[in-house]
């Protein structure tokens, strides 16, 4: 199987992962999850990671996010390495996890805690993301008070208000119902298109990878590791129901699957 981990057209990246490998220990034991690790992501570009659980997709976001530095192998961004979290980097994860006693407004402003804005400024910039993910009205709601999708876009809202450069998504849809899935899928990328923000995405949905992403890298388990790298060369908005879409999402399923079928 061929694998691309080259930087597309040759541009100069942004995040670079090289040669990574990361163990747990289990039970007194080592056990590794991730295993030579290489990826380059330009600025700008929507990478999605795909594959079943357990395959390291999560442990990636974490280490790119600075949240683990207990690794073999460098992670770099703009050429540094990383040495922990940063402004640069932001996240959100499967929950939502706003605070209930926080309002809209309070939750998105956490964000910006350590941001040396004047109040004014601070209002500004936190109605301009609330503008932006279309809760117009709702800035005094406090969390009971919205749905499922309301309150994803909430912590969108607070990770993207302190203007990283790079967007990290830990299946942020994965506990949405169907309709708002694919609403709030609409809507990521419609953010992005707008901020050109970099963007890891992780998913074990292959239909919602290959709608969003430029990108798609198909990861095998035990240990983690990339089978392939998935061009996704369709024009935005993308067609969930063309010929071409289902093509590709037929072969990210074939790829990971064919170890199981042979």
């Amino acid at each position: 199987m061929s694998i691309s981990t080259s930087t597309p057209q040759h541009a100069k990246p942004l995040v670079q992962f090289n040669q990574v490998h990361k163990t747990f220990v289990v039970d007194q034991k080592p056990v590794k999850v991730i295993e030579n690790f290489n990826l380059d992501i330009i600025e700008g570009e929507f990478i999605a990671i795909v594959g079943s659980s357990g395959c390291g997709k999560s442990t990636l976001l974490r280490l790119l996010a600075g949240l683990d530095l207990d690794f073999d192998g460098q992670i770099k961004i703009a050429g540094s390495l990383i040495t922990g979290i940063g402004q640069d980097r932001a996240v959100v994860f499967q929950e939502h996890r706003l605070f209930p006693w926080l309002n809209v407004t309070q939750n998105i402003e956490l964000g910006l805690v350590h941001e040396p804005l004047s109040a004014q400024q601070k209002k500004q910039r936190i109605q301009h993301y609330i503008d932006l993910i279309g809760l117009n009205g709702f800035e005094k709601a406090y969390p009971h008070q919205l749905s499922g999708g309301m309150s994803q876009r909430v912590a969108i809202a607070r990770s993207l208000v302190t203007q990283p450069r790079i967007f990290l998504l830990d299946e942020p849809f994965g506990a949405l119902d169907a309709l708002t899935r694919h609403q709030m899928q609409n809507e990521l990328l419609r953010i992005q298109s707008q901020q050109k923000i970099t963007t890891l995405f992780i998913t074990h949905d292959v239909e919602e990878a290959v709608t969003l992403a430029d990108r798609v890298v198909i990861l095998k388990p035990k240990p983690g590791r990339i089978e392939q790298i998935i061009d996704v060369n369709l024009a935005r908005p993308r067609n969930r129901s063309s010929f071409e879409l289902h093509q590709l999402k037929e072969q990210v399923f074939h790829i990971l699957t064919e170890d199981k079928i042979a």
